[in-house]
This record gives structure tokens, C-alpha cells and sequence, in this order.
């Protein structure tokens, strides 16, 4: 084939980093209110410290702030647990976090405090868990619903104005407490929210790099292999796919495809598998875009599509802050990318374009035509054919991907299309 070969880099995160990013691709879901995970965090953490925790407790409360609304799939949702104290439906995420985590072996240790993070303590009493999981799940939905206050008083004026209301969010917590929340817990939490210091130190940022300084634990500390590197990308796969249902299970179906057809192209075991976790990332940048413009069943307009088009870009962001010195981050981006110089987000051509990139491009275009959606079912082959065959013809598909995914095509069209199985 005469095009570019990729440069493969060893991929290099460890656990610390990758929670680190996660919450920050959590963030995308809650555009009207950023950075909940990261201050849900700080909140836990700060309490902890005031309660005297271990520092293996302290951390792993950190953490488990840090993405413990990883069942939250639109933007709407997470605005009504902005509404209520005890939000009606908080327990739909709890369990779609819970389960998230379940099939993610590397962060699964956190699953029972995802799913009992909106759980009244005296509720909590009830169920079966052990004395830290108990503790951590209590503190998690003092601290989301501290940051719930922290919304509710400052909703049309500047963040900084919430040091004006601390007597009132004290007062909201203690009226709750022994029912909604731990004693103990609300007393160490109402110390806290009466200093101004503890609500100017709410920069995401800040709390990042405060995650980065804890003491070296062996658990966060730990290099992910390919397999770990594999569930992450599963597991935010998971997340993105959630946010659309229309393109339910679009990502790992990629990601698969890209995989076989990246081996028939003649690419190293270890690119294909490199290029099967860009596939399940390459829309992770679609956590940002607004649900109705991902839910329209209709043409875009100019505006619309100019907003969505930009998902590509915070795909790279995104996947450079977990894998900052691989190609993946690259080739995922690369997707809507064209060799003629029609495709976005800058317009690249074929000299700039390497084989895994073309890959993609031509296995995103290919999938989508045979996703089912609720105004049509999967395309059938035919159909497939009139309209990637002129995109090749026009020099915009890689000549040479679609003619080796032609050649296997009855097999490639049967996994795109078969009922994913978890």
C-alpha cells in the first residue's frame, strides 16, 4: 500500500492520571455546570482530613469523587440532580455507574461507592458493606450534595458570592443530618464550608495537581499494561456511546473493525491493537456536544453542524492528556479527515494522513451506514456500496482499505451489525 506507516509509541498511564482524566471527560457530560467531579472530590478529600481518615482512605475518597457520576449520560440528566437535595431519579446513574465499573476490572474497586452515592446513611446502615465502603459512600453524597448547595446559591451570580451563604449551606446540611447524612461526617463538613478559603480553593486545576501530590500508593500509582490501557477505553467507550442511542455501541463496533482491517492491511499486531483503542475513543470529544444536536433525526443546519464538527478536536485534547506522548490521540481525530482535503477539522491530505488514519476513516463511514437508527434500520449492502464508492472514486476513501475491506466484506458487514454482547 503507498501510504505513510504509523510510528508506534509505548502507551504510559498509570491509575493516578487516568482518574485524573477521566473526570475531566466526565465534565463534558455536565456543560452547564463544570468541574462537579473534580469539586465533589476536593469536598470529600477536605472532609476526610478534618475527620482524622488514613491516607489510603483520604485518596481513595479523592478518587471515587472524581468519578462518581460516570453513569451521568446527557447533559439534562445531570442538571436535575441540580434540583432537589435528594433527586428522584439519582438512583438510574448510581446503577448504570455501578454496573460501568463492574465490567472495568482495573477501577471496579469503586463500584459499590458509585452505586450508593446518593443513599440517606440511615439507609445506608442497611446494606451489606464494609465499614470503609459505608464511610466513603456516605461522605461522597455529603460532599455532592455540599456542591449541590454550593449551585443552588450561587445560579445566576458569580461562584465567588458563595461565601456569602455559609451559615445557610451549614444550616441545609445539619437539618439532614442522622437521616440523609452521617452525624459526624456534617459536623467536620460544617467547619469546612464556613471558611472562605475552603470555597476559593474550588479551581479544577488546583484539585488535579492536589491529586497528583498525595503520597505514592501503590494501587494509583500502578502502570496500566495494554489490557488495563483496553478497559479504561472500554469502560469512557461506554460512556460516550450512552450519551446517543442512536449510536449505541458505535464505538466498540469500530473499534473492532478497525482492529481486523488494520491486521488485513498488513499493520503490526501491536498498531492494530493501538489503533482498536483510538477506535473505541475516537468520539469521546462528542461528550461535549449538545444532546439535541446528537439526538436530531433530521439534517443539520450550517450552525449545527459547525458546532458538531468540533467534537473531533476535543477527541485530541482529551486523548492527549491520557496518552500524551501517543498516536492515538492522532489517528482517533483523524477520522473525519479526508485525503482530497474535504474533510475536517483541518482539512488534512493524503501526505498527512498514515494508514491507521485512513483506517478509521474509512471503518467510522462504513459502520455508521450499518447502524440501526430509530428512522431506518441497517443499511443493506447495496445501498452501502453507492455510497462509499463514490467517496473512493473522489479520492476522499483510502483506494486501497476499501478494496481489502471489500474483500472480507460479508464478514465485516455481519460483526458491524450483529447484537453487541457485553
Amino acid at each position: 500500500m503507498n501510504t505513510i506507516q504509523p510510528s508506534s509509541v509505548k502507551i504510559k498511564v498509570d491509575v493516578r492520571h487516568a482518574l485524573i482524566a477521566v473526570a475531566t471527560v466526565l465534565d463534558f457530560v455536565g456543560v452547564d455546570d463544570l468541574h462537579h467531579g473534580h469539586r465533589v472530590a476536593y469536598i470529600a478529600y477536605e472532609c476526610a482530613c478534618v475527620l482524622g481518615w488514613p491516607d489510603d482512605k483520604k485518596q481513595f475518597a479523592y478518587f471515587a469523587g472524581l468519578i462518581h457520576d460516570c453513569g451521568v449520560s446527557s447533559s439534562e440528566e445531570h442538571l436535575r440532580l441540580l434540583k432537589l437535595m435528594q433527586p428522584e431519579d439519582a438512583q438510574c446513574h448510581s446503577q448504570r455507574g455501578y454496573e460501568a465499573l463492574l465490567k472495568c476490572p482495573i477501577l471496579d474497586v469503586f463500584a459499590a461507592i458509585v452505586l450508593y452515592h446518593h443513599t440517606p446513611w440511615l439507609e445506608l446502615l442497611s446494606h451489606d458493606l464494609s465499614t470503609f465502603e459505608r464511610d466513603v459512600a456516605a461522605l461522597i453524597f455529603l460532599a455532592d450534595r455540599t456542591d449541590f448547595l454550593r449551585a443552588r446559591y450561587t445560579h445566576g451570580c458569580h461562584e465567588e458570592l458563595i461565601t456569602l451563604h455559609e451559615s445557610m449551606v451549614a444550616e441545609n446540611l445539619m437539618a439532614h443530618s442522622g437521616t440523609l447524612f452521617e452525624p459526624e461526617m456534617v459536623k467536620a463538613m460544617c467547619q469546612l464550608v464556613k471558611k472562605d478559603g475552603f470555597w476559593y480553593n474550588m479551581d479544577a486545576s488546583h484539585i488535579a495537581l492536589l491529586g497528583l501530590e498525595f503520597e505514592a500508593n501503590n494501587f494509583y500509582d500502578k502502570e496500566l499494561d495494554l489490557e488495563g490501557v483496553k478497559q479504561l477505553a472500554r469502560f469512557l467507550a461506554r460512556i460516550v456511546d450512552a450519551k446517543s442511542p442512536f449510536t449505541f455501541h458505535h464505538s466498540d463496533k469500530v473499534a473492532l473493525l478497525a482492529k481486523l482491517l488494520a491486521k488485513d492491511c498488513g499493520l503490526s499486531e501491536e498498531d492494530a491493537e493501538l489503533l482498536y483503542v483510538a477506535g473505541l475513543l475516537h468520539d469521546v470529544g462528542k461528550l461535549k456536544t449538545p444532546d439535541l444536536l446528537l439526538h436530531k433525526e433530521g439534517k443539520l443546519t450550517k450552525e449545527e453542524y459547525s458546532i458538531v464538527k468540533r467534537h473531533t478536536v476535543d477527541t485530541e485534547h482529551t486523548l492527549h492528556s491520557f496518552f500524551p506522548k501517543s498516536v492515538i490521540g492522532e489517528w482517533a481525530s483523524n477520522h473525519h479527515e479526508r485525503l482530497d482535503g474535504s474533510g475536517y477539522p483541518f482539512s488534512k491530505r493524503q501526505e498527512q494522513l498514515d494508514l491507521p488514519s485512513r483506517i478509521l476513516a474509512v471503518v467510522d463511514v462504513f459502520q455508521a451506514l450499518t447502524q440501526k437508527r430509530p428512522y431506518r434500520g441497517s443499511l443493506a449492502l447495496s445501498d452501502i456500496f453507492e455510497i462509499m464508492q463514490p467517496m473512493v472514486d473522489k479520492g476522499q476513501l483510502d483506494a486501497d482499505v476499501y478494496r481489502v475491506l471489500l474483500a472480507d466484506i460479508d464478514n465485516f458487514y455481519r460483526l458491524s451489525t450483529q447484537e453487541f454482547q457485553a
